[in-house]
């Protein structure tokens, strides 16, 4: 989904009511799309539960917290997530603003559905899992897909951010950094009214960033969904599925990461744009905790994380996306390129890259 885009104030009065009919109303824009979605299938279930109930809603407001309070010890002992349970008191206060602070008694439940199952937050990545990542987009020739790992990861990027940047966001005057990036109005940016940026000094990443800058003129990211598949795809050739990361991991990874390295939870604040710093405990507690658990063979990550560490010794080449065209007829192979069929892929190519 392209960013929004950010008005400045019109001048005039007839120019910022043309502006204002292309936002749309204030009580439309209160809440962003992705999450009116989410809102509206909240909404469905409940109003499906009613109908199945042959219940109705109360005509006064007090009684809502207790047939509200109903619904979430059904969903509790139906199997479903925390998660459905908080967007449909959210959406409901939504379309009744006056329900807040009238729903105690579901609010204390779901504080006590919090205490007692902690949410299945996405694991952190741990470096050396991004390296061996990064080391496999680059056998396969994806040097885009590769610079998206590494952006994300020590930019703690929030996925739908990582997904939106394109070369005219990032601003950069040498392989040596820093680069920052704007990033428009974030998550976070939009409840400040202020767009957000961040800054990357890594200078592998700053070097990829200035070499897909002047390369290229199209996002980081093509399609989201193939991205997605891509990196389900990566994990599962490192043999890591039962590890059960996620895109989100690099975020987390990130901060665990930024952490280790210098100890400032205030530092992490401003770097991982959060503006609670009980938020940022939660990443920096549960993170080291997951990774300190994570055990992880070395010999899925080995020669990935080889051919990571020698391109470290090269120039970054064009990171324009490359399309790939199978030709017919013609020249035909090369035996001596080929790998043997009882070869892996993963070893011809080793080979072949890392000069062996």
């Amino acid at each position: 989904m392209p960013k929004k885009k950010v008005h400045l104030e019109g001048r005039t009065k007839q120019e910022r009511i043309e502006q204002r009919q292309q936002l749309g109303t204030l009580q439309s824009l209160t809440v962003q799309p992705a999450t009116r979605r989410r809102y509206d299938k909240a909404l469905d279930k409940f109003f499906d539960f009613l109908r199945f109930e042959n219940m109705e809603l109360p005509t006064q407001r007090t009684k809502m917290d207790g047939l509200l309070a109903d619904y979430v010890e059904h969903l509790w002992a139906s199997g479903e997530g925390r998660a459905l349970a908080s967007d449909t008191v959210a959406a409901l206060q939504n379309l009744e603003p006056q329900l807040k602070n009238h729903l105690p008694t579901v609010w204390r439940l779901l504080k006590v559905w919090n205490q007692n199952e902690i949410p299945n937050r996405a694991p952190p990545f741990p470096e050396t899992v991004v390296h061996a990542m990064v080391g496999r987009s680059l056998l396969k020739d994806d040097p885009a897909f590769a610079l998206s790992l590494l952006l994300g990861f020590y930019g703690m990027l929030r996925t739908g951010e990582l997904l939106n940047v394109r070369p005219q966001d990032v601003a950069i005057s040498g392989q040596a950094g820093p680069a920052v990036i704007s990033l428009g109005l974030t998550k976070s940016g939009k409840r400040q009214g202020a767009s957000e940026s961040i800054t990357v000094s890594v200078f592998d990443v700053a070097r990829r960033l200035l070499a897909w800058k002047l390369t290229s003129k199209k996002p980081l990211v093509l399609s989201a969904s193939k991205w997605r598949a891509q990196f389900a795809e990566t994990l599962t050739e490192l043999g890591l599925e039962e590890f059960q990361f996620r895109p989100y991991s690099l975020r987390r990874g990130g901060a665990t990461f930024w952490f280790t390295k210098h100890g400032s939870l205030d530092r992490l604040l401003v770097q991982g744009r959060w503006s609670a710093p009980k938020t940022a405990r939660i990443y920096i507690n549960s993170g080291l905790a997951t990774l300190a658990e994570i055990k992880i063979p070395p010999q899925n990550l080995r020669g990935f994380l080889s051919v990571y560490r020698k391109s470290l010794e090269h120039d970054v080449p064009s990171l324009e996306h490359t399309h790939k065209v199978s030709r017919s007829g013609g020249r035909g192979r090369n035996p001596r390129k080929v790998a043997k069929k009882e070869d892996s892929w993963a070893g011809a190519l080793f080979s072949k890259y890392l000069g062996l």
